[in-house]
């Protein structure tokens, strides 16, 4: 029987889902980061963009001082930090030199593994950013296989996309990436041997969400098709729209005769500590979530649900949501399925949003739309909804982004650009290129991290 490893989501993917992301605080983690280190976990999965804008937005802390902190305070246990490979921060296309600058920065203040994902299955794209983060000193890349629901997406389709990725010799590790929590045990027990036929070798990964409450049950069939490394998250930040919980995962394989090199006590005395979080802050702690067919339909990210009631609410429609949501499956079918999962999901709902709202479809249309429907994220899954796309294609803005190369500046002529002269360190410049100066000066006002959590 084979042994199973652990990477734990409880700050970045479980902080996202049950808390908006904006719940966990440098201090909060650097205060448990020694019981952290000495559990045992393959991994943490730390920071993407979206947590590098909330720390600078929301908790007025320097990014690149938090990654230089916790890594120091983990040095056995590999930290992570996720990218789409064509994005930095928000949900715009970067040029790919603020992406190397950004994968730069990102190993030299200790990240030590990094994951790729590219919602459209761009294997360039992938291959390209694999060779980048090698080439900057990042030990393990982990390649996604962003898993969903449509007449495209079958065992055929994620076999072959495999096969394209595991071409790479930069990739060391694929991982099932199953964001809305879609998988159940039948659909695991065809898709598992499709996938390890083309994987190359290469050890796979499996993530996955409570969002219908069947993720803790196939997470145990994984394993027994030879998936041994789980993305879980202590109890008090897992079930609902989070991951499985460590403790409860841990159990039941230990109880199915499968071992795992975890620290208990460690690990109950981490749960401790951020259920003392939970409760101090005022944040829920995830629950098991009831089955829900309705998941399958909409397909929409559990922390991605949670923020779509907010911004309703926000906006006087919060009594809406049911249609928005309704709205959503038939966007989703129009621009040709593309996978529910950042950044598309958002370019989604926010379309539903403005139809509804609106009260006529494509009315406005964002230019994170324009964008997509002129491939600079992309090819679609399937072809899109034609009179959708003819729509898309007349507007007047179409003409900045329809049959043109996505302009590629150097970093020098970005910095020219914003005004930005060479004494500013890269760091900085990376914050005041993809947000407000404003924001980045209240940051820099707050003064240095704080270092503990009473």
């Amino acid at each position: 029987m084979c042994e199973v490893r652990f990477v734990d989501t409880t700050v970045r993917d479980a902080n996202q889902s049950l808390w908006d992301a904006t719940g966990i605080k440098t201090g909060m983690i650097l205060s448990i980061a020694s019981v952290m280190d000495r559990v045992g976990f393959k991994a943490i999965d730390f920071i993407t963009g979206t947590h590098i804008a909330v720390s600078v937005r929301w908790h007025r802390e320097n990014p690149w001082e938090k990654i230089r902190l916790v890594c120091k305070s983990m040095p056995k246990t590999p930290l992570s930090f996720g990218t789409t490979g064509k994005r930095f921060m928000g949900f715009r296309r970067s040029p790919d030199s603020v992406v190397a600058l950004a994968m730069e920065r990102i190993a030299a203040n200790g990240i030590r593994r990094v994951w790729i994902l590219d919602p459209s299955y761009d294997t360039a794209t992938i291959h390209e950013v694999a060779k980048l983060a090698k080439s900057v000193g990042i030990e393990e890349v982990v390649a996604a296989l962003p898993y969903s629901i449509s007449p495209v997406h079958t065992d055929e389709y994620y076999s072959e996309k495999t096969r394209e990725i595991a071409k790479s010799p930069n990739v060391d590790t694929l991982y099932i990436k199953d964001a809305s929590g879609l998988l159940t045990p039948d659909r695991l027990r065809t898709l598992v041997p499709k996938i390890q036929h083309n994987s190359n070798g290469l050890p796979l990964e499996l993530h996955s969400h409570c969002n219908t409450g069947l993720a803790p049950l196939f997470y145990l069939d994984a394993v027994g098709l030879g998936v041994n490394i789980l993305h879980t998250a202590v109890s008090p930040l897992a079930n609902g729209s989070s991951q499985p919980s460590t403790e409860n995962v841990l159990k039941n394989i230990r109880r199915l005769g499968y071992s795992a090199n975890l620290d208990k006590n460690a690990l109950e005395s981490m749960a401790d500590h951020f259920k003392g979080i939970a409760e101090k802050e005022g944040r829920p702690m995830g629950i098991p979530s009831e089955y829900d067919v309705y998941y399958y339909e909409h397909q929409i990210p559990g922390g991605m649900m949670s923020t779509l009631k907010r911004h309703l609410s926000e906006a006087g429609a919060g009594d809406r949501l049911e249609e928005v949501v309704e709205e959503i499956i038939q966007v989703r079918k129009d621009l040709g399925y593309p996978i529910m999962i950042t950044p598309f999901s958002q370019f989604i709902a926010s379309q539903a949003t403005m139809n509804v709202i609106s009260g006529e479809r494509y009315k406005i249309i964002p230019d994170e739309i324009i964008e997509y429907a002129a491939g600079l994220f992309g090819e679609p899954p399937a072809p899109m909804n034609q009179d959708v796309l003819d729509k898309i294609s007349s507007l007047p803005k179409a003409g900045e982004f329809f049959n043109k190369e996505f302009p590629q500046p150097s970093i020098k002529e970005l910095r020219k650009a914003i005004g930005i002269g060479t004494a500013m360190s890269d760091e900085e410049f990376l914050l005041r290129y993809a947000m407000s100066d404003k924001e980045v000066d209240d940051m820099l006002a707050a003064g240095p991290i704080k270092n503990d959590y009473p």
